[in-house]
Protein backbone atom coordinates (compact mmCIF):
# COMPACT_ATOMS: atom_id res chain seq x y z
CA UNK A 1 0.00 0.00 0.00
CA UNK A 2 1.37 3.79 -0.79
CA UNK A 3 2.33 5.50 2.48
CA UNK A 4 1.02 9.07 1.57
CA UNK A 5 2.23 10.37 4.72
CA UNK A 6 5.66 9.21 4.44
CA UNK A 7 5.99 10.24 1.07
CA UNK A 8 4.77 14.46 2.22
CA UNK A 9 6.92 13.69 5.15
CA UNK A 10 10.14 13.11 3.05
CA UNK A 11 10.06 16.14 1.18
CA UNK A 12 10.30 18.56 4.18
CA UNK A 13 13.60 20.56 4.08
CA UNK A 14 16.22 19.43 7.04
CA UNK A 15 15.39 22.80 9.16
CA UNK A 16 11.63 21.54 10.19
CA UNK A 17 12.14 18.11 10.33
CA UNK A 18 12.10 19.27 14.00
CA UNK A 19 8.91 21.30 14.06
CA UNK A 20 6.35 19.10 15.42
CA UNK A 21 3.17 21.91 15.06
CA UNK A 22 4.63 21.59 10.86
CA UNK A 23 5.07 18.01 10.92
CA UNK A 24 1.36 17.61 12.06
CA UNK A 25 -0.27 20.03 10.01
CA UNK A 26 1.76 18.60 6.86
CA UNK A 27 0.57 15.06 7.39
CA UNK A 28 -3.40 16.05 8.00
CA UNK A 29 -4.05 15.41 4.06
CA UNK A 30 -1.57 12.79 3.66
CA UNK A 31 -3.17 10.66 6.60
CA UNK A 32 -6.81 11.48 5.04
CA UNK A 33 -5.88 10.27 2.01
CA UNK A 34 -4.59 7.40 3.42
CA UNK A 35 -7.78 6.50 5.21
CA UNK A 36 -10.04 7.75 2.50
CA UNK A 37 -8.48 6.70 -0.73
CA UNK A 38 -5.34 3.68 -0.18
CA UNK A 39 -7.40 1.69 2.48
CA UNK A 40 -10.63 1.79 0.42
CA UNK A 41 -8.78 0.71 -3.33
CA UNK A 42 -6.72 -1.94 -0.97
CA UNK A 43 -10.51 -3.28 0.12
CA UNK A 44 -11.83 -2.61 -3.67
CA UNK A 45 -8.66 -5.43 -4.32
CA UNK A 46 -9.25 -7.74 -1.89
CA UNK A 47 -12.77 -7.87 -2.75
CA UNK A 48 -12.31 -8.51 -6.63
CA UNK A 49 -9.31 -11.22 -6.08
CA UNK A 50 -10.32 -13.88 -8.84
CA UNK A 51 -7.98 -16.66 -6.96
CA UNK A 52 -8.65 -16.07 -3.53
CA UNK A 53 -13.07 -14.80 -3.58
CA UNK A 54 -15.20 -17.77 -2.97
CA UNK A 55 -18.99 -17.95 -3.22
CA UNK A 56 -21.08 -14.87 -3.50
CA UNK A 57 -18.15 -12.74 -3.82
CA UNK A 58 -16.95 -14.80 -6.53
CA UNK A 59 -20.24 -14.43 -8.32
CA UNK A 60 -19.91 -10.43 -7.67
CA UNK A 61 -16.49 -11.19 -9.84
CA UNK A 62 -18.08 -13.34 -12.57
CA UNK A 63 -20.73 -10.03 -12.57
CA UNK A 64 -18.11 -7.70 -13.63
CA UNK A 65 -15.92 -9.77 -16.05
CA UNK A 66 -19.62 -10.40 -18.12
CA UNK A 67 -21.64 -13.17 -16.52
CA UNK A 68 -25.11 -12.81 -15.62
CA UNK A 69 -24.71 -16.30 -13.54
CA UNK A 70 -23.06 -18.71 -12.48
CA UNK A 71 -22.45 -21.25 -16.09
CA UNK A 72 -23.59 -24.73 -15.38
CA UNK A 73 -22.30 -27.90 -16.30
CA UNK A 74 -22.81 -31.45 -17.10
CA UNK A 75 -22.36 -33.13 -13.70
CA UNK A 76 -20.64 -36.12 -14.82
CA UNK A 77 -18.23 -33.54 -16.71
CA UNK A 78 -17.00 -32.32 -13.36
CA UNK A 79 -15.65 -36.49 -12.12
CA UNK A 80 -16.62 -39.46 -13.02
CA UNK A 81 -14.77 -42.96 -13.13
CA UNK A 82 -13.51 -43.57 -17.03
CA UNK A 83 -11.09 -44.18 -19.67
CA UNK A 84 -8.61 -41.81 -19.93
CA UNK A 85 -9.09 -38.57 -22.44
CA UNK A 86 -12.88 -38.29 -20.99
CA UNK A 87 -13.86 -35.40 -19.89
CA UNK A 88 -14.01 -35.15 -16.04
CA UNK A 89 -12.04 -38.77 -15.91
CA UNK A 90 -10.95 -39.60 -12.98
CA UNK A 91 -9.20 -43.06 -11.75
CA UNK A 92 -11.13 -46.36 -10.10
CA UNK A 93 -11.96 -45.41 -6.07
CA UNK A 94 -11.72 -41.55 -6.83
CA UNK A 95 -14.48 -40.65 -8.77
CA UNK A 96 -18.11 -42.20 -9.04
CA UNK A 97 -19.87 -44.74 -11.47
CA UNK A 98 -22.47 -43.13 -14.00
CA UNK A 99 -24.58 -46.34 -15.22
CA UNK A 100 -24.83 -46.10 -18.84
CA UNK A 101 -29.00 -44.81 -18.49
CA UNK A 102 -28.50 -42.82 -15.61
CA UNK A 103 -29.72 -39.54 -16.04
CA UNK A 104 -27.40 -36.16 -16.36
CA UNK A 105 -28.37 -33.49 -14.11
CA UNK A 106 -26.74 -29.95 -14.91
CA UNK A 107 -25.28 -27.91 -11.42
CA UNK A 108 -23.29 -24.56 -11.61
CA UNK A 109 -19.59 -24.84 -12.00
CA UNK A 110 -17.14 -25.05 -8.90
CA UNK A 111 -15.76 -21.98 -7.62
CA UNK A 112 -12.29 -23.16 -8.81
CA UNK A 113 -13.64 -24.04 -12.20
CA UNK A 114 -15.16 -20.90 -12.27
CA UNK A 115 -12.16 -18.69 -11.78
CA UNK A 116 -10.47 -20.70 -15.08
CA UNK A 117 -13.98 -19.48 -17.11
CA UNK A 118 -13.76 -15.69 -15.22
CA UNK A 119 -9.62 -15.39 -16.49
CA UNK A 120 -10.71 -16.27 -20.25
CA UNK A 121 -13.49 -13.93 -19.90
CA UNK A 122 -11.08 -11.29 -18.76
CA UNK A 123 -8.38 -12.40 -21.35
CA UNK A 124 -10.97 -12.33 -24.61
CA UNK A 125 -12.50 -8.94 -23.64
CA UNK A 126 -8.78 -7.63 -23.72
CA UNK A 127 -7.34 -9.16 -26.35
CA UNK A 128 -6.58 -8.67 -30.39
CA UNK A 129 -5.33 -12.81 -30.08
CA UNK A 130 -2.20 -12.03 -31.77
CA UNK A 131 0.15 -15.30 -31.27
CA UNK A 132 2.01 -13.57 -28.11
CA UNK A 133 -1.38 -12.30 -26.77
CA UNK A 134 -2.76 -15.65 -26.90
CA UNK A 135 0.46 -17.06 -25.18
CA UNK A 136 -0.14 -14.28 -22.11
CA UNK A 137 -3.69 -15.47 -21.92
CA UNK A 138 -2.65 -19.67 -21.73
CA UNK A 139 -0.41 -18.54 -18.91
CA UNK A 140 -2.93 -16.70 -16.76
CA UNK A 141 -6.19 -18.62 -17.69
CA UNK A 142 -4.22 -22.19 -16.92
CA UNK A 143 -1.66 -21.29 -14.90
CA UNK A 144 0.95 -22.73 -17.20
CA UNK A 145 4.43 -21.92 -19.39
CA UNK A 146 3.07 -22.28 -23.16
CA UNK A 147 4.46 -22.36 -26.42
CA UNK A 148 1.82 -21.78 -29.06
CA UNK A 149 2.44 -23.33 -32.61
CA UNK A 150 0.67 -21.43 -35.74
CA UNK A 151 -0.33 -23.86 -38.26
CA UNK A 152 0.03 -21.51 -40.99
CA UNK A 153 -3.61 -22.67 -42.29
CA UNK A 154 -5.93 -20.95 -40.46
CA UNK A 155 -5.50 -23.35 -37.23
CA UNK A 156 -3.29 -23.07 -33.62
CA UNK A 157 -1.54 -26.25 -34.67
CA UNK A 158 -0.72 -26.89 -30.87
CA UNK A 159 -0.58 -25.55 -27.66
CA UNK A 160 2.09 -26.70 -25.73
CA UNK A 161 2.20 -26.42 -21.97
CA UNK A 162 4.41 -27.30 -19.25
CA UNK A 163 2.39 -29.81 -16.84
CA UNK A 164 -0.81 -31.61 -17.16
CA UNK A 165 -3.96 -29.82 -17.41
CA UNK A 166 -6.78 -31.52 -15.14
CA UNK A 167 -9.46 -33.53 -17.30
CA UNK A 168 -12.59 -30.72 -15.72
CA UNK A 169 -10.09 -27.57 -16.85
CA UNK A 170 -9.91 -29.79 -20.36
CA UNK A 171 -13.88 -29.73 -20.46
CA UNK A 172 -14.17 -26.47 -19.99
CA UNK A 173 -11.94 -25.19 -22.98
CA UNK A 174 -13.95 -27.60 -24.79
CA UNK A 175 -17.68 -26.30 -23.83
CA UNK A 176 -16.70 -23.15 -23.62
CA UNK A 177 -14.43 -22.12 -25.78
CA UNK A 178 -11.39 -20.59 -23.37
CA UNK A 179 -8.35 -19.88 -25.46
CA UNK A 180 -8.47 -16.26 -26.88
CA UNK A 181 -8.32 -16.90 -30.96
CA UNK A 182 -8.82 -14.98 -34.27
CA UNK A 183 -11.66 -14.90 -36.06
CA UNK A 184 -12.46 -18.67 -37.65
CA UNK A 185 -8.86 -20.30 -36.40
CA UNK A 186 -9.27 -23.23 -34.02
CA UNK A 187 -7.11 -24.82 -31.61
CA UNK A 188 -6.06 -27.81 -32.73
CA UNK A 189 -4.25 -29.49 -29.76
CA UNK A 190 -3.24 -28.82 -26.49
CA UNK A 191 -0.17 -30.88 -25.65
CA UNK A 192 2.13 -31.18 -22.18
CA UNK A 193 6.01 -30.48 -23.27
CA UNK A 194 7.86 -32.82 -21.47
CA UNK A 195 11.25 -30.99 -23.33
CA UNK A 196 12.44 -34.05 -24.89
CA UNK A 197 15.38 -35.86 -26.40
CA UNK A 198 14.69 -35.48 -30.24
CA UNK A 199 15.77 -35.06 -33.38
CA UNK A 200 17.10 -31.37 -33.84
CA UNK A 201 14.34 -28.94 -35.49
CA UNK A 202 12.14 -31.06 -32.97
CA UNK A 203 10.07 -28.29 -31.06
CA UNK A 204 11.80 -27.79 -27.89
CA UNK A 205 14.36 -31.03 -28.43
CA UNK A 206 16.79 -31.02 -25.67
CA UNK A 207 20.50 -33.22 -25.89
CA UNK A 208 20.79 -36.08 -25.09
CA UNK A 209 21.33 -36.56 -20.81
CA UNK A 210 19.52 -33.55 -20.71
CA UNK A 211 16.10 -34.17 -22.86
CA UNK A 212 13.26 -36.79 -21.18
CA UNK A 213 13.30 -39.83 -22.96
CA UNK A 214 9.18 -39.91 -24.49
Amino acid sequence: MYNHRKKALSRIYLQYKNAPKLLEWISILPDISQSALEEQITKINNLLDIDNAEGDQLDICGRIAGFTERPLIRSDYLSIFAYNGTGGAQPYNVAPYKAPHEQIGKVPVSDYLYRVLIKAKIQKNNTNATLDEIKTAVDYILDVNSAIIDGQDMTMKTIWVDKPIPANVLVLIQLFDLIPRPQGVKASLIRVNHHPFAYKGTFDAQPYGMGAYI
